[in-house]
């Protein structure tokens, strides 16, 4: 009798994709094989081992001779013959009929399991500290996070990163598998890579993503921050594999110490795909270029002081609150009203530190409801902006031409502009990996040694496509 699992079923789909699979007739599934059946339309192709010559007999849907492993049965047919259960491997028993296990640290012969102890292979047991059950935990442990990250991928909409995940969680068991089976890990080939191919392009990365290789910083986002987490943790099972199989100077499992490796180039190369928006098979503008993503921040309305103004309404310097992206800037404690003759904004917050103008900076909507009409310039740029009037706990500032709406814009470096081929200046279109994907046509570069790389944006702009904290933001051509 064989067992046939999803573990197996799932290496032979993303093998090859084939809707057929040959099982002998005598087969037994486990209900996670039946549910992979179904949801994939697989058709068994089964034969009677017995019968030499017999035709193979397909089956588009599971056949009732193929029963699933802890099934039970109805009460009719369970009269006289208990239901089929996942077979378990045979413990030899002595005269007594008692069950025989064996200590496999001193050959010693017990008839009952301790609690302290656990199956290694068969009726052969060692202490729940030895490296290989360590190793088990580790990929028990590694497949949670796979399945964790997947589900806030699949919520960001992130289909490709979401499949490419559960390539790597099938494989990760296939390694479980081989390991407690004690059967032999056939090659590696994941996302459409063999081995030798996964080495190649996480050793290529400008070559192929157009990037160095990126240190990861909390500005990539949650996803390729979960990917940076994802890998370090398949890097200590990678250790914890090399423990477990390390007989004196032998390795006795090297087909799943390379295995670990190997998966963690692909988690790597998985970071590098989402950080920089390439994917094999992508469909992309013509006139894209390789550019690396960017962390994208929306701006809420805020008022930038003058040190005069900042003494009128509150009478004594900022205090800060919280840094900004960029270096140096903050959000302080202190916070105004704006009013006009059509309307008032309360508790907007005040930056730091303090500089040569006063600017207000909001959106079209914001602008609405004071009931001005602002134009849309660059941070600096107060040609055209309206007036308003600040209410801050000390005093009132009339604050005559200061009030725009930011253009979009991306802070950078110098490095990073050289890294993009772009000035400062430049106009580039921009889109916007989000919920609801959007491209900007005209987004300014900003360059500055005082800079960090990021995209700003209003939040007409983020409400337009659905923005969450953490997206990102990708060149697609310079104008």
């Amino acid at each position: 009798m064989e067992i046939l699992t999803d573990i197996a079923l799932r290496a032979h789909w993303f093998r090859s994709h084939e809707k057929a699979y040959h099982v002998s007739k005598d087969t037994m599934l486990t209900p996670a094989a039946r549910d992979f059946i179904r949801e994939h339309g697989i058709t068994l192709i089964y034969e009677d081992s017995a019968l030499e010559g017999q035709p193979e007999v397909e089956v588009s849907s599971v056949p009732e001779s193929v029963k699933a492993v802890n099934q039970l049965p109805d009460a009719a047919e369970s009269v006289g013959e208990p239901y089929k259960a996942m077979p378990m491997a045979a413990v030899p028993q002595g005269a007594d009929h008692k069950p025989q296990y064996v200590n496999g640290e001193t050959g010693e012969v017990l008839s009952v399991k301790p609690e302290n102890m656990t199956h290694l292979h068969g009726n052969v047991l060692v202490p729940k500290t030895h490296p290989q059950i360590a190793f088990r935990g580790m990929l028990d442990s590694l497949e949670a996070k796979i399945m964790s990250l997947q589900v806030v991928a699949s919520e960001n909409g992130l289909h490709r990163l979401t499949d490419a995940l559960d390539e790597v969680l099938a494989y990760v068991r296939q390694i479980l598998s081989a390991e407690v089976l004690v059967k032999e890990l056939g090659e590696i080939h994941l996302l459409g890579l063999d081995s030798a191919g996964l080495r190649y392009e996480s050793h290529h990365i400008k070559e192929i993503y157009g990037i160095p290789h990126p240190m990861p910083e909390y500005r990539m986002g949650r996803i390729c921050i979960g990917l940076n987490e994802l890998r370090t943790f398949v890097r200590e099972t990678e250790l914890a594999a090399a423990r477990a199989f390390q007989s004196g100077d032998t390795c006795t499992r090297p087909d799943i110490v390379e295995a670990m490796n190997r998966l963690s180039s692909v988690i790597y190369i998985l970071f590098c795909r989402q950080l920089t928006g390439r994917w094999p098979g992508q469909q992309e503008p013509s006139e894209m270029k390789d550019f690396p993503g960017f962390l994208v921040e929306a701006s809420g309305r805020h008022v930038h002081l003058t040190q005069q103004a900042i003494d009128v309404l509150f009478g004594e310097n900022l205090h800060e609150k919280s840094p900004l992206s960029q270096p140096g800037q903050y959000a302080s404690e202190e916070r105004v009203r704006l009013v006009t003759a059509k309307g008032e904004i309360d508790n907007v917050v005040v930056l730091g530190p303090p500089r040569g103008a006063v600017q207000v900076e909001m959106s079209l909507t914001d602008a609405r409801i004071l009931g001005i009409t602002i134009p849309v310039n660059l941070s600096g740029d107060l040609k055209g902006a309206a007036d308003v009037i600040l209410v801050g706990p000390k005093g009132i500032y009339n604050a005559v031409g200061s009030v725009i709406a930011s253009k979009a814009h991306i802070h950078m470096t110098p490095e990073d502009a050289r890294l993009y081929g772009v000035e400062d200046g430049d106009s580039v279109a921009v889109r916007l990996e989000t919920e609801r994907p959007v491209t900007i046509d005209d987004v300014i570069i900003r360059v500055s040694e005082k800079f960090s790389l990021a995209m700003h944006m209003d939040y007409d702009e983020a409400n337009a496509c659905s923005y969450k904290k953490g997206d990102m933001g990708y060149i697609i051509k310079k104008n």
